[in-house]
């Protein structure tokens, strides 16, 4: 897993469903850019393998479009935005870890970023 020293000294590891704070730029077009929170979507075992992560950005305005999950229960406020997943080196990216989400909120978003990209006939 990731992890990124924190102001202790100490060091924060990175999992599927967690909530971290990071600086998306530089971005082009549509994407969502600057200091922001993101979910991170990708599981464990890909964060470890790769030595990156697979997130979605999360957004304060609410859309109420079908690939955004509102955030319920949670600290962080907003949607996340499944349809802009995207892979992020968090050894060039610092981070901290603000919270981790309910199971069904990741489950809804991981459903949304699966159906993006599965086969269909």
């Amino acid at each position: 897993m990731m992890s990124n020293k924190t102001k202790q000294g100490t060091k924060q590891k990175v999992k599927q469903g967690d909530i971290i704070k990071l600086n998306l730029n530089p971005t082009k077009g549509h994407e969502q850019a600057g200091y922001r929170p993101v979910l991170v979507v990708s599981n464990d075992k890909f964060n470890t393998m790769t030595n990156m992560l697979l997130v979605c950005p999360i957004s304060s305005t609410i859309n109420n479009f079908p690939t955004h999950v509102k955030l319920n229960n949670t600290v962080t406020t907003g949607e996340i935005r499944c349809e802009q997943v995207k892979v992020l080196d968090p050894n060039t990216h610092p981070y901290s870890i603000i919270e981790s989400v309910p199971r069904n909120i990741l489950l809804e978003a991981v459903d949304i970023v699966y159906g993006s990209v599965e086969v269909i006939e």
